[in-house]
């Protein structure tokens, strides 16, 4: 539960980017980061579960033991992305409607209820429907922890904070890994339960977004709030104003508002190409279903299935450390072109393993060495910079709906693709499906060089008018 406390406070000593608030202080700014990434760890518990899940209760022989086929263990590490569909178009209508804080607080409670499902499951529709609903938290949190911390951070804090949501779901995926070793898959269910408990009360202590806030019409409550983050002693008149002018208090955008104005077209259409090209680099079949791979790369006890997962889990960590701390410094742009070189060079040779293991014998050392890497390279950068992204090119009157939609499509995208991973590996063979993948991964470096903006150091309100400027060259201005 501190791991993100400790990592963000310990970035807070180390960064050097606050010549706009030297007299203030950013502390209530990383408390209310903190509180809402105890959902990206919440995040990361389901999207980790499958792995020691599935393999637990195949492998159960207590007398509730449940029988689960390899077709049913496919739908329970795909069913949460199912979930995750109706998840994002109702969470983003709650950040939009109830506001971040609320939406914050309430969506502790799916999680609960999902684990629930899980730990008592009688049988696997149980399984599937603790699932589907812990797709549907999992969707509102993603999405209201990249909102809620975009829009409270200052510019050159925004980077570092907006991956701690990232980080957090590392973390998450690392716990449940762990508790997979140590608890049967019931107890795991209930243990983990917890978490979107402390969620849900930490978040009642969190501040609303000022500029949400300012969308609402509440000017005066917006500045205080504003003033509360910076510090008391922070000067936030000039930040207060930009907002203020960009927000113009304007009502929510509409659908024709989006695809007809260029602020809000252009972002949205790039953030659903990144969230597409994420899920096509293959990272969800890698997690859900790490176990069963290592399994087929001729891993067989139990101690040498739980290493591997947790060395894969704390790279994760490491290296999503490190993109937090390089963000703001490195760029969005410079991130996401090595993180998907690295993807492409680790899925290629992990299909290679596999080629070699049939014709000429073992070679455990390349299998788990690519995916070391693998897994690493996208923590470095495709892991974090799509929602990064989104969170900084999105207006904050579109939020709502961009932010709903780009979930579900993301969704929907990873449900697709994690469903037919089977179905791929036995219609183009493992190393086939692989090297598939590391196709589409120089696909995402092609598109990042030439078509992806940079957003480092610049204010929410500058990215905006970036975007409607004539004549603007790339890439401060893409023509869709």
């Amino acid at each position: 539960m501190d791991n993100p406390f400790i990592f963000l406070s310990s970035l807070a000593c180390l960064n050097s980017y606050s010549s706009n608030f030297q007299k203030g202080s950013n502390r209530n700014l990383y408390l209310s980061s903190c509180a809402v990434l105890v959902g990206s760890i919440c995040a990361g518990l389901v999207l980790g579960m499958s792995s020691p899940l599935i393999p637990a209760i195949q492998n159960d022989t207590s007398a509730n033991a449940l029988t689960v086929s390899e077709k049913e263990a496919a739908w329970i590490g795909s069913i949460l992305q199912l979930g995750a569909i109706p998840g994002g178009i109702v969470g983003g209508l709650m950040i939009q409607s109830l506001g971040r804080k609320r939406t914050a607080v309430l969506s502790g409670l799916p999680y609960v209820a999902g684990f629930m499902l899980i730990s008592f499951a009688t049988n696997v529709w149980m399984i599937y429907a603790g699932r589907f609903v812990n797709g549907c938290s999992l969707a509102t949190t993603t999405l209201l922890v990249a909102t809620y911390i975009s829009e409270i951070s200052t510019k050159s804090l925004r980077g570092l904070l907006c991956s701690g949501g990232q980080l957090g779901i590392t973390v998450g995926v690392f716990i449940i890994f762990a508790f997979g070793g140590i608890f049967t898959w019931r107890w795991m269910s209930f243990v983990v339960a917890s978490f979107p408990v402390f969620m849900s009360i930490f978040c009642l202590f969190i501040p609303e977004s000022p500029r949400y806030l300012l969308l609402k019409n509440k000017p005066k409550k917006a500045a205080k709030t504003l003033q509360m983050l910076r510090g008391e002693m922070a000067d936030i008149s000039g930040e207060l104003c930009e907002l203020k002018e960009a927000i113009e208090l304007n009502s929510e955008s509409s659908w024709k508002e989006i695809f007809l104005t260029p602020s809000l077209r252009i972002p949205f259409l790039l953030s659903l190409t990144l969230m597409f090209l994420q899920q096509t680099s293959g990272i969800n079949c890698v997690t859900f279903f790490l176990g069963s791979i290592f399994q087929s790369a001729g891993f067989t006890t139990k101690m040498e299935l739980l290493l591997p997962q947790l060395l894969m889990s704390g790279t994760q960590v490491i290296f999503t450390t490190i993109s937090s701390c390089f963000m703001d410094r490195l760029g969005r742009k410079l991130l996401l072109s090595l993180s998907g070189s690295f993807m492409a060079v680790s899925a290629a040779t992990f299909g290679a393993y596999f080629v070699l293991k049939e014709n000429e014998g073992e070679f455990t050392w390349l299998a788990f060495t690519s995916v070391m890497v693998y897994i690493a390279a996208f923590s470095l950068g495709i892991g974090a910079v799509p929602w990064v992204f989104a969170s900084e090119t999105i207006p904050v009157r579109a939020k709502g709906k961009c932010g709903g939609s780009l979930s579900a499509f993301s969704s929907i995208s990873a449900f697709v693709i994690t469903s037919v991973f089977y179905d791929l590996q036995n219609a183009i063979t493992t190393q086939g499906t692989f090297w598939l993948f590391s196709g589409c991964c120089i696909v995402i470096v092609l598109f990042t060089i030439f078509l992806l903006p940079e957003t480092k150091g610049k204010s929410l309100e500058e990215i905006e008018r970036s975007y409607e400027r004539k004549n603007a060259p790339h890439p401060n201005k893409i023509n869709l």
